[in-house]
């Protein structure tokens, strides 16, 4: 496989052109032109080992996980509209660890630990390099808001440097970095699903308009016929989006007009823009009472079990009820999953009702430590004793049994109850999974995992084998909905087209690893810590993989922070999950710290992959 020239560390000429070499590095390539004449020397992407002291550094875009430690002695250029990303990282860190509770921006957060001085700030427009060899500035955003790329014609040849734009032929990075908002379509962050594919389409066009004959991206082979690579790579993204659209819950709440603005962004204007039509919905049955976005279960002896309670509106919709003696009392607490808007006030309720709370087991711990991860829409309210449900377990409540599910659809940490009572169609509570125009996966954030035992491979299944007339109850619907086998045949065969799509998209070995950021993580993600404190933290991996792996994690102390434990490694069998523990210590000074971990395995490697923040009080 061609790929595999990533992983070996070779030598490249352009052209035969004298002492203008290409590195390729297992996490990254380093691009070193070089003029015996005048002595001039250009970087890009990084500092190679074979560069020569002095010159110029040329960097696309502010992320870490492509910046090496770069000399003083290095002039360095970088992105006009990334500067705050460059220079703040410390009011960025501040600013995170207070603002990780919900959030709903979806950025990656693979952002500087410390500061790089940058000499020049470039522009569209812009020309940099040495007397002799000159580097035209394009802004080419999509992987970040504001990277840019470097043209140049070196030895005769059109030479792109593009960043992480485009990676070898047709395929990205990965996906989740390209969640943003759409403010055309009044669309934010949380529910801009590949947002900045638009911009990415934009610029690769950029690129290609100017007709270079050889692209040296960030990440991955070089690329020598650019226009066949581009051209694939925009069909692939564009055939994502088109699928993306074709099952899109959000139709349903944004309507079609809202849609087709968020099509035609990435598809042209124009585009034929499939839609699922709405399936059957009605009233809600009066057995339930619906507010915002709980629900509530009445029995016939007047007690209540109560779905979600994410607001103080409806902790005191469900008190009035019971002070007006519309309900005697709540017996009861299911968490739908673990987004604020439903779990926010969870706790307040259980004690106000001194009742218990429940969930499945796959996501207990996020609901009772929401502090040790990152997450879109975590409440600080943490719950505590749960009781955490095995998927499948059953449960009787007054006339009725609950079935509790493990049902990771919207996000991974989600469960769903089925309810049943004697003589009445079955209702089976889904949190935020479906709607009656598709599915809920807008959120790349949210961990949408396409394994055929997770994710919405699973989340068909169930619905599948759900008892005959159930009805589904979405949180944010004021209407119980059912998909008709023609229906759930469409969604998941449309799905299968997407699985096949990403796997083209990326060029790791399983797609997973392109659609789920948590892949790994440090756990806790947030750390308070008194100064001088040592303490063992464990970064969580999944090995996505269809094969067995060996993961070697190399972590990084900044800013006083230290490592006292070596590197080290775990051995993990095909879509399995390891543990690796990291032996840290505080400085003495009270503040914002971050430690950082490489991620290596064969094929893989990526550098300050992961991240944990830690607070010293």
């Amino acid at each position: 496989m061609r790929i595999l020239v990533l992983w070996l560390t070779v030598v490249q000429l352009i052209n035969g052109a004298e002492g203008i070499k290409v590195e390729h590095h297992a996490t990254g390539n380093s691009i070193s032109i070089q003029n015996f004449e005048d002595s001039s020397s250009v970087q890009i992407y990084r500092f190679g080992k074979s560069s020569q002291k002095g010159g110029q550094v040329l960097l696309t875009h502010h992320r870490r996980d492509v910046i090496t430690e770069i000399p003083k002695f290095i002039q360095v250029v970088a992105p006009q509209k990334e500067e705050n990303l460059f220079s703040n990282t410390k009011d960025y860190w501040k600013t995170m660890s207070l603002k990780r509770f919900h959030y709903y921006e979806q950025q990656s957060t693979k952002v500087l630990v410390e500061p790089i001085k940058v000499d020049k700030w470039v522009k569209e427009g812009d020309v940099v390099g040495s007397s002799s060899i000159k580097f035209q500035v394009i802004e080419t955003p999509g992987f970040t808001r504001g990277a840019v790329s470097y043209l140049a014609i070196i030895d005769g040849k059109r030479c792109a440097f593009t960043g992480d734009l485009i990676y070898g032929d047709g395929k990205i990075f990965d996906l989740y970095s390209f969640q943003d908002a759409i403010p055309e379509a009044k669309v934010g962050g949380y529910h801009g699903y590949g947002a900045r594919l638009a911009n990415l389409i934009n610029s690769l066009e950029k690129i290609k308009a100017w007709k270079p004959d050889i692209i040296y991206p960030a990440r991955g082979p070089v690329i020598d016929n650019p226009k066949k690579a581009i051209n694939q790579l925009v069909g692939r993204v564009q055939a994502l989006y088109q699928n993306y659209l074709s099952t899109n819950a959000l139709h349903w709440y944004f309507k079609e007009e809202r849609m087709r603005i968020c099509g035609e962004r990435v598809l042209g204007k124009g585009s034929n823009i499939d839609l699922m039509p709405y399936c059957l919905h009605l009233d809600t049955p009066d057995w339930i009472i619906q507010y915002s976005t709980s629900r509530i279960i009445v029995a016939d002896n007047g007690h209540g079990f109560l779905i979600d309670c994410g607001g103080k509106n409806q902790l005191e919709y469900v008190k009035d009820l019971v002070e007006k003696g519309v309900i005697k009392q709540i017996d009861g607490i299911f968490v739908t999953h673990t987004h604020d808007d439903h779990s926010h006030m969870v706790k307040a309720a259980a004690e106000y009702f001194n009742c218990p709370v429940f969930a499945t087991n796959e996501y207990k711990d996020v609901l009772e430590n929401p502090g040790r991860y990152l997450m879109p829409g975590l409440t600080k309210n943490a719950i505590k004793d749960i009781k955490g449900m095995k998927d499948g377990e059953t449960m009787k409540w007054q006339e009725y049994q609950f079935t509790f599910r493990f049902f990771p659809g919207q996000m991974y940490y989600h469960g769903a109850l089925l309810v049943e009572r004697p003589k009445t169609n079955p209702v089976f509570f889904i949190g935020d999974s479906f709607a009656p125009s598709g599915i809920d996966d807008y959120c790349l954030l949210n961990r949408n995992l396409v394994h055929a035992d997770s994710g919405y491979p699973r989340c068909f299944k169930i619905v599948r084998e759900l008892p005959r007339n159930t009805w589904l109850i979405n949180q944010h619907v004021p209407h119980v909905f059912r998909f008709s086998e023609k229906e759930i045949t469409y969604l998941e065969t449309q799905y299968n087209k997407r699985t096949k799509i990403l796997r083209d998209l990326f060029p790791w070995d399983d797609p997973n690893y392109g659609i789920d950021e948590r892949w790994a993580t440090f756990y806790p993600y947030g750390n308070k810590m008194k100064p001088n404190e040592t303490r063992e933290v464990e970064i969580r991996i999944i090995n996505h993989s269809p094969k067995q792996r060996t993961f070697k994690i190399t972590p990084h102390g900044h800013q006083g922070a230290k490592i006292l434990s070596k590197p080290s490694s775990t051995k993990l069998k095909p879509r399995t999950k390891g543990v690796v523990k990291v032996k840290i210590q505080t400085p003495k000074a009270p503040g914002i710290y971050i430690i950082t971990a490489d991620i290596d395995s064969e094929g893989m490697h990526f550098q300050r992959w992961v991240e944990t923040i830690i607070e010293v009080e």
